[in-house]
C-alpha cells in the first residue's frame, strides 16, 4: 500500500533539534531574564554616580571662584574701589563728580517741567484718605 503519499512522506526530511541546544538555549534566555536586573541597577548606579561627579565639579569650580573672591575682599584697595564705586565713597580731600548722560534720563526736554505745571495742595494724607475711600466704595459696574 504504498502510494504517492507515502513518497512524499519520505522526500520531506525531518529536522531534529539535539536537547542539549534547547537545555542550552533555555538556560542562556534564563541568565539574561536573571541577570537584567542587576545589569539595570549596575546601570542606574553608574548614571547617578557620574551625575554625582558633575555636581562634584561644579561645586568645586565654585569654591574655587569664591576663594579668589574672598582673596580679592581681603585686599584693601579693592574693597576701597568697590566702596567708591557701589557706594560712592571718597577718601578725604577728593572731589566726586557723578556724571548722568542725557541719554539716561531720557529727553532734555522733559527734564525740565512745563511752564503750566503746578504743586498740588493737596496735602498727602488727605489724597491718601480719597484714594482709600475711592477704592473702597467702587463697584464692578463703575470699573
Amino acid at each position: 500500500m504504498s502510494g504517492p503519499a507515502d513518497g512524499a512522506r519520505a522526500a520531506t526530511p525531518r529536522v531534529r533539534v539535539p536537547a542539549a541546544a534547547i537545555a542550552a538555549l533555555v538556560l542562556l534566555v534564563l541568565g539574561v531574564l536573571s541577570l537584567a536586573p542587576a545589569v539595570s541597577t549596575y546601570l542606574t548606579q553608574q548614571r547617578a554616580i557620574a551625575d554625582a561627579e558633575a555636581r562634584i565639579a561644579d561645586q568645586r569650580s565654585d569654591l574655587a571662584q569664591l576663594a579668589e573672591q574672598r582673596a580679592r575682599w581681603s585686599d584693601p584697595a579693592y574693597v576701597r574701589a568697590q566702596a567708591g564705586s557701589r557706594l560712592y565713597y571718597v577718601t578725604p580731600g577728593t572731589t566726586a563728580y557723578r556724571v548722568i548722560h542725557a541719554s539716561a534720563t531720557g529727553d532734555s526736554a522733559a527734564a525740565t517741567p512745563p511752564a503750566s505745571a503746578r504743586a498740588d495742595a493737596t496735602p498727602w494724607t488727605d489724597a491718601l484718605l480719597q484714594s482709600l475711600v475711592a477704592a473702597g466704595t467702587t463697584t464692578e459696574r463703575d470699573r
